[in-house]
């Protein structure tokens, strides 16, 4: 069974607190809202997880 689209939002929503980047995330979907009006919600929430998740896993790091 897959999953509907404000599943898989509220799903990536959830990754994304779990890993530290919720508002980072609600700052990008609405970033690439204004400059893609016409996209999907959940296309464009799935397409700033994803730029996100890539920063966030190349950033080194740090040990306190």
């Amino acid at each position: 069974m897959s999953m509907t689209n404000e599943e898989l939002i509220e799903e990536l929503y959830h990754k994304a607190h779990v890993k530290g980047f919720f508002h980072e995330l609600h700052d990008k979907v609405k970033e690439l809202t204004n400059n893609n009006k016409y996209k999907c919600k959940h296309d464009l929430v799935r397409t700033a997880y994803n730029e996100l998740k890539k920063i966030k896993l190349a950033q080194p790091v740090t040990q306190n």
